[in-house]
């Protein structure tokens, strides 16, 4: 049934007075003309007015129609055909794709008329209107994953009109992309028949299934990998050899005995990796049984091995009590390397002397009361330039500190110097609330932590006032006797990802030799050090956040399939951390015989994007940097083409997936051998008739241009005959 419905804005009352205020205006105003005009004139001017006026009130009313249209319509079958790597391998006892065709030919869906049957052929992605059942069968099985939910939701997402009432699907069922098919299914809410394609019995068959391998590593420390072996269709007691590679380089073996049937197996190695870089950790089995397929018998993953040891830096402006004692807390601190540099009196150093390669390596930088009058400009640019790069901060004051020189680096301490006097006075830490709640702070953790620093003894600040930046956060001020004074001692920054760390006092030793040594030269051995505590978690927290990369270069995936396309894709921020839109992203991309350079196009909101295809397989290395006046980052990365897909990971038929499919949505689960009775089942299929189709659609009147041309018309006839009839 179809219905029609007319409505406007506003009531239509209102419309039909003032329509009529208008037609009986028009009329009226040709009753008496000069000259006068026969009655049928003037009854035919006033209708046209009348008509002009009508329409154009209408229009301003924005009349809209509201029509519903009902049909019924045949019920048509979606044949949704699985086109992935693994419907062209070949079991034991099947060949899928002769299994695919005489499945296809035993169901007798090639009887049915092309108008009532909807093909779908699909693998990573779906692909419907597929012209005939011929057209289908041509296309190759080179998905390089299976994903049915993308097949089922491609019908889903059908208009209506498509009257698509039930589905076949001709697939093994393998799925590994995509969300589960089952929730996908029941959504779709109508029948799905399917056919399992292939040997429901595993095949005999050795895979890598996984490694488990750290992300990120040191060089010089025990590294476990952990490999995971699923063997299945062996004799009792085969045997089966597990390899381990690094970068090519066999690093482990260990042999394992397989039993019959299904099993897994973990083997694990030990390794120690030498070099800083990214390591490509390859797993290997081989068997002496003939497998149904060897491309899945390895498998790759990445891991990042960094520098053996922690450097940290520290710069001393000469040698003082603070000094000794802070290095002997860092000399502490696990797998670090703490390398010294002191200023003689004038800008000499003692052995060894600073240099730019000693500070790229370095991972912190401590300032002991340094710079001094006669340090080297130089040297604080270079120092600069690596805590641009991200590095950490820590700083601590002296009396001979030369705060003109470390102007430099005021863009990266938590303060700016207002003032400063080599005037000295004792004071005492006073800790803020803040305090109480930094891990830096922190000596036992048993609430006491505060009432500890708050006695202890008064270290030496110089008359020096500063400005605490914004996000800068006061950990300490001092008290001076019992008097809190409102001067910062010890404050955080943290800013784009740069942290840092000033305390504005020295003699901090004093924290050590006159607040514990007392207490245990009367016997007192469990006092805490505080001193080494603080040192200790300072260090941790200025090192504990990663850089924050302004520039970040990544491939979409590590390893690639042979003849995929490979996307890199990139993200560049300013030290503000916003979005980069107009930088210019390069990079060279290097692998087996080939060397490309290339150029990433802008996909906004600081987005970059390039898609490469046609690579060779083999190892690949890229570098890449952004440029917008400068540089403004750089990185890097590998990736691997011509991986094995995972389709080859799972090599029997999925039963309980797809008999499951077909309960949940009241279809039925055949083989190639049961499928004949597939037209049978789906003509008594109760939900497989006739569809109502409704179809609601508006259309606006009041901006329809014939509407417009019929009132100009009408205006345009009326002017003419008024002309003609000599009015004025």
């Amino acid at each position: 049934m179809n219905s029609y419905t007319l409505g406007i804005t506003g009531s239509w009352w209102i419309f039909a007075i003032c329509a009529l205020a208008g037609i009986g205006l028009s009329w009226w105003t040709y009753q008496i003309t000069n000259p006068p005009l026969s009655s049928l004139r003037r009854f035919m001017l006033g209708s046209l007015r009348a008509l002009a006026l009508t329409l154009l009130l209408f229009a301003l009313f924005e009349p809209v129609l509201s029509m519903i249209r009902g049909s019924l319509a045949d019920p048509r079958l979606a044949i949704v055909i699985d086109k992935s790597l693994s419907m062209s391998l070949k079991d034991g006892r099947i060949d899928r794709a002769k299994a695919l065709k005489q499945a296809i030919a035993s169901s007798n869906i090639s009887s049915l008329n092309e108008d009532d049957i909807e093909i779908v052929v699909f693998g990573e992605d779906a692909k419907g209107n597929i012209a005939s059942l011929s057209r289908a069968d041509s296309i190759p099985a080179k998905g390089l994953y299976t994903n049915i939910t993308k097949a089922v939701k491609l019908l889903s997402d059908a208009d209506e009109s498509d009257a698509v009432q039930a589905a076949i699907l001709f697939t093994d069922g393998a799925v590994n992309a995509g969300a589960n098919p089952l929730y996908e299914s029941e959504l779709f809410g109508r029948p799905i028949f399917t056919v399992g394609i292939g040997d429901s019995l595993d095949p005999r068959d050795a895979s890598i299934q996984s490694i488990l391998v750290n992300e990120i590593v040191y060089a010089g420390t025990k590294v476990p990998i952990a490999v995971t072996v699923r063997a299945t269709g062996f004799p009792d007691e085969s045997q089966a050899q597990v390899s381990v590679y690094d970068n090519g380089s066999l690093i482990g073996k260990e042999s394992i005995s397989l039993k019959a049937g299904l099993s897994t197996y973990s083997v694990g190695i030990q390794h120690i990796p030498t070099q800083s870089g990214i390591h490509k950790i390859t797993a290997r089995v081989s068997t002496s049984g003939n497998e149904l397929t060897q491309k899945n018998n390895e498998l790759s993953e990445f891991m990042k091995v960094l520098k053996q040891k922690r450097i940290i830096s520290v710069f001393a402006g000469s040698p003082s009590p603070d000094l000794t004692f802070i290095k002997s807390v860092l000399e502490r601190i696990p797998d670090s390397k703490i390398v010294l540099h002191v200023q003689k009196q004038g800008s000499e150093f003692y052995p060894p002397a600073p240099s730019a390669q000693s500070l790229s390596e370095a991972e912190s930088i401590i300032l002991i009361g340094f710079p001094i009058a006669s340090t080297p400009p130089s040297l604080m640019q270079m120092i600069r330039k690596e805590l641009e790069n991200g590095k950490p901060l820590m700083f601590i004051a002296s009396q001979q500190l030369d705060y003109q020189r470390l102007s430099p680096l005021e863009p990266f301490l938590p303060f700016s110097v207002t003032s400063t006097s080599q005037q000295e006075y004792m004071a005492l830490p006073n800790i803020e609330e803040s305090g109480e709640a930094s891990p830096i702070m922190r000596i036992l953790g048993d609430g006491r932590d505060t009432e500890r620093w708050n006695s202890l003894p008064p270290i030496y600040k110089t008359e020096t006032f500063v400005d605490v930046k914004p996000e800068s956060e006061i950990l300490s001020t001092i008290r001076i006797g019992t008097a809190p004074v409102e001067e910062p001692l010890i404050m955080t920054r943290t800013f784009a990802g740069k942290r840092s760390l000033a305390v504005l006092g020295y003699g901090l030793y004093r924290w050590k030799l006159l607040g514990m040594a007392p207490d245990i030269a009367r016997g007192a051995n469990d006092m805490p050090d505080i001193l080494s505590a603080f040192i200790d978690q300072s260090i941790q927290w200025i090192g504990a956040s990663e850089k924050e990369q302004l520039v970040k270069i990544r491939s979409s995936r590590k390893f690639y399939i042979g003849g995929e396309k490979v996307e890199l894709i990139g993200q560049v921020y300013n030290s503000s951390l916003d979005p980069v839109d107009d930088a210019i992203v390069s990079v060279t991309l290097t692998g087996p015989n080939t060397k490309r350079d290339i150029r990433l196009a802008n996909m906004g909101a600081g987005r970059y994007s390039a898609v490469i295809s046609g690579l060779p397989a083999g190892d690949y290395f890229y570098q890449g940097s952004a440029v917008k006046g400068s540089v403004l980052g750089k990185d890097d990365g590998r990736f691997v083409v011509g991986t094995e897909s995972a389709e080859y990971l799972n090599l029997k038929m999925n039963a309980p997936l797809l008999r499951s499919m077909s309960e949940i949505t009241s279809g039925r689960f055949y083989t190639p051998n049961t499928v004949s009775a597939f037209l049978d089942d789906l003509k008594k299929h109760p939900r497989f008739t006739q569809t109502s189709i409704v179809k609601e659609s508006e259309l606006a009147l009041w901006n329809n241009l014939w509407l417009l041309l019929i009132a100009i018309t009408a205006f345009a006839c009326e002017w003419f005959f008024r002309k003609r009839s000599g009015l004025i």
